[in-house]
């Protein structure tokens, strides 16, 4: 989902933002009311999480401004103000027809905040096989790159495509609605094909403009496995003229795997061509130790849930270190995914971690907002093996505001 966090407390703002980033849904983020008036179109999301209080503003003025939209989003108040005016605002928003989902007293519940987000994710409904298929019929599937950056330089290295569904009724349809059905009901196959024209016509398009990045593509077990899969992965490649070495392979869902045999075949193939492949989701249940194994592997992504409990968990910590020593002794590159903080990313470059990416840098973007991120990098002059602020201070003008 579409989610606007608005609070005056920095803390609590990225507080709200960690959670829900884990849960898989985009993220915005304001300080109070003036710029949510001077661009209003910044509320045409799913769910609005609100401050009652804002400074000289209060949680009431957003819902007065969300009442004159023709449709509002859901609401959720946070609050440490009186329980009476909060109500209060609650009845208001009711009364104009908002979907107001309650009220959470300060300090947060962060339990509670999450039980209220996935009952209105539940309940927004399970998407129709028939329209994920007028969905790519009418190309409503688009990619959101989010970079990949050198944790011991801040030098961009790579990006990930992420698949994004821009509905013209819905608006953004987050992928974990979409996915699994495209996979139960085979059209995971068209759309990764359709994803992958995009993907290869814009990696032709940064070559040719001097921008040379990896570019990271997820695969399905479902499309590794058909029958045409790797004559028509180089038919495409051939096709854009884009290196092979320019493209890593990220394979999601590795469990998934049906002929292990087969997949290393392909894999193998793919390595002698010069692809990337990646273990995406590595030390959860998706991705085990066994493929490790057996397939040939160039990267390793560690997941976000260790990531993102690194800088308070002792055990996290550990288990990313032992993770890192692992890939170091089979020669893989490593990833830290969903870096959210300066300490989550100085903690994965002392572990050894090679690359990083998470919504501390940036988060998915289109291309064209993309190119403009990445132009703001162009004038730096990053310094191998620099200290953690030093590379602080490198990125710090370039995060997106």
């Amino acid at each position: 989902m579409r989610c606007l966090i608005i609070d005056d407390d920095p803390t609590m703002l990225a507080l709200v933002a960690s959670l829900l980033a884990r849960r898989g849904h985009d993220i915005e983020t304001s300080e109070g009311l003036e710029p949510l008036e001077a661009s209003p179109d910044r509320l045409d999301v799913d769910l609005v999480i609100l401050d009652y209080r804002l400074g000289s503003a209060t949680g009431l003025d957003v819902i007065r401004l969300l009442m004159t939209r023709q449709e509002s989003p859901a609401v959720i108040l946070l609050s440490g103000a009186d329980r009476e005016r909060v109500m209060g605002a609650v009845t208001l928003g009711r009364s104009a027809g908002i979907r107001m989902l309650g009220a959470l007293e300060k300090p947060l519940d962060a339990r509670a905040l999450l039980r209220i987000v996935d009952q209105l994710q539940a309940s927004r409904g399970q998407i129709a096989s028939r329209e994920i298929h007028s969905a790519l019929t009418q190309g409503h599937f688009l990619l959101a790159y989010q970079p990949k950056l050198c944790l011991a330089s801040g030098r961009i290295t790579g990006v990930e495509a992420l698949a994004r569904w821009q509905d013209p009724e819905r608006g953004l349809v987050a992928p974990d609605r979409f996915i699994s059905v495209a996979e139960q009901d085979g059209q995971i196959i068209p759309l990764t094909w359709q994803l992958f024209e995009q993907a290869l016509a814009q990696q032709h398009r940064w070559t040719r403009a001097g921008i040379h990045l990896d570019l990271a593509i997820n695969l399905s077990p479902a499309v590794l496995e058909s029958d045409d899969f790797l004559d028509s992965l180089l038919r495409h490649v051939e096709r854009h003229g884009v290196a092979p070495s320019s493209l890593t392979l990220e394979l999601t869902e590795t469990r998934g795997i049906r002929d292990l045999s087969r997949a290393h075949d392909h894999l193998v193939h793919l390595r002698e061509f010069g692809f990337g492949i990646a273990i995406d989701d590595f030390g959860t249940g998706n991705a085990s130790m066994l493929q490790l194994y057996r397939l040939p592997f160039t990267q390793l992504k560690i997941d976000r849930a260790f990531v993102g409990e690194c800088h308070a968990d002792p055990k996290a910590r550990e288990i990313i270190l032992m993770v890192v020593e692992l890939a170091t002794r089979l020669g893989l590159d490593v990833v830290g995914e969903g870096i959210e903080t300066w300490e989550q990313g100085r903690l994965l470059q002392e572990a050894g971690c090679h690359a990083g990416q998470g919504y501390l840098f940036a988060k998915p973007m289109y291309a064209e907002d993309f190119d403009a991120w990445h132009a703001c990098y162009s004038g730096t002059s990053p310094k191998e093996n620099a200290p953690w602020p030093t590379i602080q201070q490198q990125i710090l003008p370039c995060l997106p505001r």
